[in-house]
């Protein structure tokens, strides 16, 4: 593992047109649309309509937080980068999340990720209009069936 800050790029520097789906038998160099399903392959439509700092962007929290455990890994030992992975997966899987701190918000991730203490677009705008906010204790009582 490298201590690599920025996503390297991932955009191709040369074209296989049997990248994107299955060679043909007879002539390996051409992409077999009839035994694909899937029909005529535009494979121009697959790679010039991407910017090369999109999967830059894409991957730019994931390799953020790799390099953070790497970090730790060097410092306090195998131990606590294991931990931490551990304990975002626990985070990850529960289902229940009271309406009173906000749909798209898990707090218990947020400090995990060292998130706690910035704000974001999502934090804002959820994406639903929610008027009718309920407590922390019907969102309980929902949980339980009571």
């Amino acid at each position: 593992m490298s201590l690599r800050i920025i996503p390297e790029s991932t955009q191709p520097s040369a074209v296989d047109s049997t990248k994107f789906g299955p060679g043909a038998p007879s002539a390996p160099g051409i992409q077999d649309i009839l035994r694909s399903d899937e029909g005529p392959l535009n494979i121009s439509s697959k790679i010039n309509n991407r910017h090369p700092l999109e999967s830059r962007i894409q991957n730019w929290e994931t390799t953020q937080h790799e390099l953070k455990l790497e970090q730790y890994r060097r410092i306090f030992g195998a131990a606590e980068p294991i931990k931490r992975t551990m304990e975002l997966k626990i985070v990850e899987q529960t289902d229940f999340m009271p309406n009173a701190l906000g749909n798209a918000s898990n707090v218990h991730r947020d400090i995990l990720l060292n998130k706690d203490t910035s704000i974001d677009w999502e934090d804002i705008y959820t994406g639903q209009n929610s008027f009718q906010q309920r407590d922390f204790h019907s969102d309980l009582e929902r949980k339980m069936g009571i």
